[in-house]
Parts: structure tokens; sequence; C-alpha cells
């Protein structure tokens, strides 16, 4: 798995909302630098996973859901990466043909099952809210 601009874009705009005001994507396209032809893309798929509410009509925007606090970075990538495994081989039902032939995993499915493992347990215990407001801290800081 490799974090995307698209994931990145994501994030930057959840920190822009973090702050629980309604922001309007022109707003959050500035505010955080998130290309507007992206904008649009990411806030739907933000707005469908749960991560953000849309408020439409004259005085529109978004804002940041209530749930956001129980979303993880593993949630996050869930949505916005596809596929979100290191490497095929790990994946439900993926056939390996070198399995086939030995009848077992081979060790680098064994080892590429743990580095998924590892990598799961690292972004599930990453609390979005607590990732954007130690980036906030930190930028504030420089």
């Amino acid at each position: 798995m490799l974090i995307t601009r698209e994931t990145d874009y994501a994030i930057r705009a959840i920190r822009a909302l973090s702050d629980g005001n309604k922001w309007t994507l022109a707003e959050i396209c500035e505010k955080e630098v998130v290309p507007h032809q992206f904008g649009y893309k990411i806030m739907k798929k933000l707005a469908l996973a749960g991560f953000v509410i849309i408020k439409r009509g004259k005085d529109g925007g978004y804002i940041i859901s209530e749930d956001i606090k129980d979303k993880t970075m593993l949630d996050l990538t869930g949505v916005m990466e596809t596929p979100t495994e290191v490497s095929p081989c790990v994946i439900p039902g993926y056939v390996c043909e070198a399995h086939k032939s030995q009848g077992q995993p081979c060790s680098v499915n064994i080892r590429m099952s743990a580095l998924q493992t590892a990598i799961n347990d690292e972004l599930r215990s990453m609390n979005l809210l607590q990732l954007v407001s130690e980036v906030k801290e930190q930028a504030g800081t420089a």
C-alpha cells in the first residue's frame, strides 16, 4: 500500500474541518493547498464514508462528522486507497502459484502477511483527530 496524494489531500481536508467550522470546498482547497479538481471527488468520498457532512444550499459547505473521533488512518486508507494490501498474496482468496505447488504458504507470503499486520496495526492506532491535531501543533512550532 502506498498512501497516495488523494489520501494526503483527504487528511488535509479533515485538518481544515477539525476546527468544527463549516467550510466551502473552495475554502478547504485554498486553506490546505488541495487542487480544486480533486477536492470535490475527495469530499464526496469522505461524505459517503461518514467522515464529513455536506450542508447544501446557499450557505452550504462541509463540516466534520461527530463520528470522526472514532475514525482511524486505517479507516481512511480503506476509503481512499485501492487496494490497501502491500502485496496481492495477502489478499484473502488470492491464488498463489507457489502456494499451490508447495501446498503451504511460502516464506514471502508469511513475511508479507506479517508486514501487512504491522502496517494495519499502526494505521489502526492513529486516530484521525489526534493525527491532524499533532500536525497542527508541529506546524505551529516550525
